[in-house]
């Protein structure tokens, strides 16, 4: 069942379909990243998150995000992350996106629209690994302009450092193609935690 089959069914119905199916892409995410991003959007442009029962209140989910906490406690970055990309590619069929690897979304988003209608770019992101996949879109599309990569180097003591390659082998797990966006992954993770213990200082110091 697609997103878009699960829509037209009633609402209760709809969010516990979409809930259920979250609750094993957290699980699996590399694999499934675009349909992440297709079922939260649908929930959330649906207003289904209003028909889940927070586990911690007893009383229906009070806001989007903390139905995803519930639905995806170890992915709630990457729902987010994923939101904003089927977002950015909504020229590309549900059908087609949900097949492509996260690895290649980054470089989908960046191709113009009508080369994103070419159905042999389409194909390739869904079968080809990330660097091949830019590779065929250099050659195919040249004027395309792909964002560059930037080095970052770090130097610290070998405990930390091993601590840090636990770390980013954790991310690989959750689904992280390598570990640059092993890094990526941990960043947006982290600043999406940030952002909200600050809220809920906020509202305790509203009190």
């Amino acid at each position: 069942m697609t997103p878009n089959d699960i829509l037209t069914l009633p609402p209760s119905e709809a969010e516990e379909a979409c809930f259920s199916r979250l609750r094993v892409l957290d699980e699996t995410w590399k694999f499934s990243y675009p349909e992440i991003g297709l079922l939260c959007r649908a929930v959330e442009k649906q207003h289904l998150w209003k028909q889940r029962v927070d586990p911690e209140t007893g009383k229906k989910c009070s806001s989007f995000a903390r139905w995803v906490r519930v639905a995806a406690p170890w992915s709630y970055a990457t729902v987010f992350a994923a939101m904003r990309d089927v977002e950015d590619l909504q020229d590309v069929p549900a059908e087609h996106l949900a097949e492509i690897p996260a690895a290649n979304i980054g470089t989908l988003r960046q191709l113009s629209t009508a080369v994103r209608q070419d159905t042999a770019i389409i194909e390739a992101a869904k079968t080809m690994r990330a660097p091949d996949f830019v590779e065929q879109v250099r050659k195919e599309y040249p004027l395309q302009h792909l964002e560059k990569k930037k080095t970052l180097r770090f130097v610290m003591d070998e405990t930390a450092a091993d601590k840090v390659e636990q770390v980013l082998k954790m991310a690989e797990e959750k689904g992280a193609g390598n570990w640059s966006d092993a890094l990526e992954m941990i960043c947006e993770e982290v600043a999406m935690q940030w952002r909200l213990e600050a809220e809920v200082e906020q509202v305790i110091a509203n009190e």
